[in-house]
């Protein structure tokens, strides 16, 4: 367990949530700069290996210069310089929340934070749907394979390609219904168990400690600083 995940979720979300509305409100490059270091700082404590976060943070850094370049074309390049570091601050912070944030925690966390059982749990399957999708997908393939389905292309010719994208659309159409049938099943579940009449318990409790409160607190500091630079710095 890396030292940002000891905090709440609560605590945790309601910072990425601070600091994520700071990055959109200010303006001034002196701020932003510091809001990026924060975020930097905030990467490196969740001690991500980079075999892990390294495909997408390879994709958000191309999107990242593609956009500057676009900029620079179209607008000032202090505008540029601002849009790049509000992007590189943002993907920092995200990946760290992304990578470090357990997804069965998600319902809870929202619920306690006062959003109401369906909401929560809304999103909490909406979190789980795309691993089981994935899951499921790889598995239609394997199956496929050890059929002798080809799914690789022969060569690197366009058509070896394009014959390949055309044999995976037989593979979506299992792996679709199977979702739609589960999705069903679970729908058809929470009716039974009478779901949305009242008010649920959750299996987990999440207590806020101390070092939570202080999270929580320096979050909104951050914000109202940020408001603040907004409206003095411009």
């Amino acid at each position: 367990m890396t030292y940002i995940q000891r905090f709440d979720p609560r605590a945790r979300v309601t910072f990425y949530v601070c600091l994520t509305t700071a990055l959109l409100v200010v303006n001034d490059l002196r701020a932003l700069a510091i809001l990026l270091a924060l975020s930097a700082a905030v990467l490196l404590m969740a001690r991500l290996a980079w075999a892990r976060i390294r495909h997408v943070a390879l994709g958000v850094l191309i999107f990242i210069v593609v956009i500057t370049a676009l900029n620079m074309l179209f607008r000032s390049p202090l505008e540029a310089a601002q849009q790049a570091i509000r992007a590189a601050a943002m993907a920092s912070a995200s990946l760290a929340m992304v990578f470090t944030f357990d997804p069965a925690d998600l319902g809870i966390t929202f619920r306690r934070m006062g959003f109401p059982d369906r909401f929560a749990f809304a999103l909490d399957l909406t979190v789980r749907f795309v691993p089981m999708l994935m899951r499921d997908f790889r598995i239609t393939m394997d199956a496929q394979r050890s059929r002798g389905y080809e799914l690789e292309p022969r060569d690197r010719s366009l058509r070896s390609v394009l014959t390949v994208g055309r044999r995976f659309a037989p593979l979506i159409v299992p792996v679709v219904v199977r979702t739609v049938l589960e999705a069903e099943d679970r729908a058809n579940a929470m009716d039974l168990r009478a779901f949305g009449t009242g008010r649920r318990t959750w299996l987990r409790t999440l207590h806020m400690r101390p070092p939570d409160y202080v999270l929580v607190a320096a979050s909104f500091a951050l914000l109202a600083s940020a408001v603040a630079v907004r409206f003095t710095l411009g």
